[in-house]
C-alpha cells in the first residue's frame, strides 16, 4: 500500500535539502506519494505542491508582519489538505516559525513528525525546544553539536552530516574567458544572500565596497545571482555598478572556484565558502528591531555558521551600521594583502569542515525517514 508524506520547506535551502531527501527516499521507496509546500527543486523530484514557498520566504521581524496574509494562507492551504489527504508521515524541512505551528497541528492528528534540519535553538529562540519535544518524533539534525544538545532535552536526534557536502563541488573552474575575466588576476566573489531584502539591502553596500578595493587593488569581481531574487531586482542595482563585474546564477560551488576571496552574507554559503576553503568576510545588514531582538536574545555572539561552530571569530563579522563600506574595504584589504591572514582563514575553515561530517548526508536521512515509512 502506498504512503503518504507531507513535506514543507520555505527556503531556497530547504528546497535544495528537500529535493534531495525526496530523490533518495523514492530510490528506496518507489511507492511513496509526496505534497506539501516548497519550490521548483521539490517539485521537479516529483512533490505535488499545495503552495510555492516563493511567497513565504522572510528574513526579519517587519517582513513577518507584511507577508502575515500570504503565511496565513498557505498554512490554510496545507491544512486543509491534510484534512483532506490524513499524510502518514510530515518531514518539516528548517522553516521552524511555520513548520513548529504546523508540527502542533500534526501531532494532535497523530502523525508522525520528522523534523529535518531543525531549528537553530541553539543561537535563538532556546524555547522551541519544548515544542520540538513535545510534537517531534525524529530530529534529523545537520551538526553534531545539535544531536548532543537535543538529547540533553530527552529528544531523539541523530546526526547524519551537513547535506551541503552532497553538492557536487567542479573538479576544474568554469572558463574565465567566457566569463571575460582577467585569468591571473585576483577575484572577489560578491554573494548578497538569496532573498529579496537581502538583496536590495546588501548588494548595494557590496558594490560601493568593491568600488573602494579597486582604489587599492587591481582586482576584479563575481556576482553570485539566485534564481529566487527577481531579475528586476538585480536590474535596478546594477544599473550604476560601474564596476568589471562577471555574472554567475545558482552555481554557488562554480563562483567560488574562480574566486580568491568572498565577501558574504550569513548563512549556509558560509559553510560552502568553507567546504572550498576560500577565506571570506562576512557582512548583514538587517532592521533595527530585529537587530535589537538578536542581541538581546541571541545565545550566540556571532551570525555567519563558520564562527559558531567554531566557537570563535575566525571570518571577520562586520554588521549593520558597522557595515560601512569605507570599514568593509579596509578590513577585506587587510586580509586579502596579508598571505599569513589568508592561510591562517584557510587552515581554520579546513577544520570547520571537518566538522560537517562527510558527504551522504541525504542519503542517511533517507533512510531514518524510511523506517519511518515501513513501520
Amino acid at each position: 500500500m502506498k504512503k503518504t508524506i507531507l513535506i514543507t520547506a520555505g527556503e531556497a535551502s530547504g528546497d535544495t535539502h528537500a529535493a534531495n531527501l525526496v530523490k533518495n527516499l523514492k530510490k528506496l521507496n518507489p511507492d511513496l506519494n509526496f505534497f506539501g509546500i516548497g519550490g521548483k527543486k521539490m517539485q521537479d523530484a516529483g512533490v505535488e505542491l499545495v503552495e510555492r514557498m516563493e511567497k513565504l520566504s522572510i528574513i526579519g521581524i517587519f517582513e513577518v508582519f507584511a507577508k502575515l496574509k500570504e503565511i496565513r494562507l498557505a498554512y490554510k492551504k496545507i491544512t486543509d489538505r491534510i484534512a483532506q489527504t490524513p499524510p502518514d508521515i510530515a518531514i518539516l524541512v528548517d522553516y521552524p516559525g511555520f513548520n513548529l505551528t504546523l508540527a502542533k497541528l500534526l501531532k494532535k492528528r497523530k502523525v508522525s513528525v520528522i523534523y529535518y534540519i531543525t531549528p537553530q535553538v541553539w543561537a535563538w529562540w532556546k524555547s522551541r525546544v519544548y515544542t520540538i519535544k513535545k510534537c517531534v518524533d525524529k530530529a534529523i539534525v545537520i551538526l553534531k553539536f545539535e544531536e548532543d544538545l537535543f538529547k540533553e532535552y530527552g529528544i531523539d536526534a541523530t546526526f547524519v552530516g551537513h547535506p551541503l557536502l552532497d553538492r557536487e563541488i567542479p573538479q576544474a573552474p568554469l572558463d574565465r574567458k567566457t566569463l571575460n575575466l582577467d585569468v591571473d588576476k585576483f577575484t572577489i566573489a560578491l554573494l548578497p544572500g538569496s532573498r529579496e531584502s537581502e538583496v536590495a539591502n546588501i548588494l548595494p553596500l557590496m558594490l560601493k565596497t568593491a568600488r573602494l578595493i579597486l582604489k587599492e587593488k587591481d582586482a576584479q569581481f563575481i556576482l553570485l545571482k539566485s534564481s529566487s531574487v527577481s531579475e528586476d531586482t538585480y536590474g535596478k542595482i546594477l544599473q550604476n555598478a560601474k564596476l568589471p563585474l562577471a555574472v554567475i546564477k545558482d552555481n554557488i560551488y562554480g563562483c567560488l572556484s574562480l574566486s580568491h576571496f568572498v565577501f558574504i552574507t550569513s548563512g549556509t554559503a558560509t559553510l560552502e565558502s568553507a567546504a572550498m576553503e576560500r577565506p571570506m568576510l562576512i557582512t548583514y545588514k538587517t532592521s533595527f528591531l530585529t537587530s535589537l531582538l538578536f542581541k538581546i536574545f541571541a545565545k550566540t555572539p556571532f551570525i555567519g555558521l563558520v564562527n559558531i561552530i567554531a566557537k570563535c571569530e575566525i571570518a571577520p563579522e562586520i554588521l549593520q551600521y558597522d557595515a560601512r563600506p569605507k570599514r568593509l574595504a579596509r578590513e577585506i584589504l587587510t586580509i586579502v594583502s596579508s598571505k599569513e591572514k589568508m592561510e591562517k582563514q584557510i587552515q581554520d575553515l579546513r577544520w570547520v569542515k571537518s566538522m560537517l561530517g562527510t558527504s551522504g548526508a541525504s542519503l542517511r536521512a533517507a533512510r531514518i525517514v524510511d523506517s519511518f515509512t515501513r513501520k
